[in-house]
């Protein structure tokens, strides 16, 4: 049975909620990555001007 200081471990040093920033920041950068693979992948027949269009329509949703 757990005493509840497991956490500790996987979170930075500092307080609780710099650990939460730093969490959401690298789940952005992983969605972003991923959807610049979808556009290249599946849409490849669209210009680079509706990718970005995408991209930062997606991005906008994120926030």
């Amino acid at each position: 049975m757990s005493d509840g200081n497991f956490n500790r471990q996987l979170l930075p040093k500092t307080e609780l909620s710099s650990g939460l920033r730093a969490g959401k920041a690298q789940m952005r950068m992983k969605a972003e990555k991923a959807f610049d693979e979808i556009l290249n992948t599946y849409l490849s027949s669209h210009s680079e001007e509706e990718k970005a269009e995408m991209k930062s329509k997606f991005l906008e949703m994120l926030r």
